[in-house]
C-alpha cells in the first residue's frame, strides 16, 4: 500500500468532486483513511462479536472492509443500539451504517440510503424441480408458514386471491415451515429470504422462486448531506457485485442462492 499522503493524493484524484466541499463526509474519510461505519453486533451472521477475539465478525463487517479497501481506506466499527442507529448517522457521530438496516422511507430526510446488498424480503420457496413457478401456481397446493409472521400474512394475501383454495400449514417457527417441506407435508412455504438461506446451509436445497412477494433490501446509511459518500458506496457495491466479491460473501454467510 502507498504512504499515507499518496494514498489521499490518490483518493482525491478518483473523487475530484470532494475537492469542492460539497461533501464534507466523503471529504474527511479521504483526508484521514478512516471510514467510521456504526453497527450494532448482534445479529448473526450479519454482525456479532466473536467471543474469542472480542471483534465485530459477519456479512456487514466482511462488506464494510471490502467496500473501504476499496477506497484504499481503513473500516472503523463504531458499536451502536440498533434502535439508535439511523440517529448517529444523521448526527455525524458515524460515517455510516452497515447492519442488516432496511429502508425507512420515513427517515428519508435525515440519510440517504445506497442500493441494496441483500434482499432479506418474504420469498416464495419450493424443492428443487418442483412445478411452481411462483404464487399463481399454489392454487390447491399446501403452503407452510410462521404462525404470524410477515410469511403467514403473505400467505394469507395469497389464499384470499385464489378464492380460498390455497391450504396453509402453520408451524412455530421458521425453519418449522420449511422443514414441513423438507418432510413433503407442504408443498412450499413462503418466509424470509434471509431466514431460507441459513435453512440451506444445514444442507437443504429449496429455492426461491418468482419476485419478492414483500421487498425488504438490506442498505448502508449514509448522512443525507453526503452526496459523494453515497455516490462512492453505490459505486463500491457495484464493483463487489461485478467482480464476484458480493456473491463470496453471500456464500460465505448466508448461502450461494441469497438474492
Amino acid at each position: 500500500m502507498a504512504d499515507g499522503k499518496s494514498q489521499i493524493a490518490n483518493r482525491g484524484q478518483r473523487n475530484p468532486q470532494s475537492a469542492g466541499g460539497r461533501d464534507p463526509t466523503w471529504t474527511r474519510i479521504q483526508e484521514t483513511g478512516v471510514w467510521r461505519v456504526g453497527m450494532d453486533p448482534s445479529f448473526p451472521p450479519f454482525e456479532n462479536i466473536d467471543p474469542a477475539t472480542g471483534q465485530p465478525v459477519g456479512f456487514d463487517v466482511d462488506l464494510a472492509q471490502a467496500i473501504a479497501a476499496q477506497w484504499e481506506v481503513r473500516a472503523e466499527f463504531v458499536g451502536v443500539g440498533f434502535d439508535q442507529l439511523i440517529d448517529v448517522v444523521a448526527a455525524h457521530r458515524v460515517d455510516s451504517a452497515i447492519s442488516a438496516l432496511p429502508i425507512i422511507d420515513y427517515r428519508a430526510k435525515d440519510v440517504a440510503f445506497s442500493a441494496p446488498y441483500v434482499e432479506a424480503g418474504v420469498i416464495l420457496a419450493v424443492p428443487s424441480g418442483s412445478a411452481i413457478a411462483g404464487p399463481d401456481d399454489l392454487a390447491g397446493r399446501r403452503v407452510a408458514v410462521e404462525w404470524g409472521s410477515a410469511g403467514d400474512a403473505q400467505a394469507r394475501a395469497v389464499q384470499r386471491e385464489s378464492g380460498g383454495n390455497v391450504e396453509l400449514v402453520l408451524r412455530e417457527s421458521v425453519d418449522a415451515a420449511l422443514g414441513a417441506v423438507i418432510a413433503g407435508d407442504a408443498d412450499a412455504a413462503i418466509v424470509d429470504a434471509v431466514s431460507l438461506a441459513l435453512f440451506n446451509r444445514a444442507g437443504h436445497d429449496l429455492i426461491i422462486v418468482g419476485e419478492s412477494l414483500q421487498p425488504a433490501p438490506y442498505v448502508v446509511v449514509v448522512p443525507v448531506d453526503a452526496p459523494d459518500l453515497l455516490g462512492a458506496v453505490n459505486a463500491a457495491l457495484a464493483a463487489l457485485a461485478a467482480d464476484g466479491t458480493l456473491a463470496t460473501l453471500k456464500a460465505r454467510w448466508l448461502s450461494a442462492e441469497t438474492p
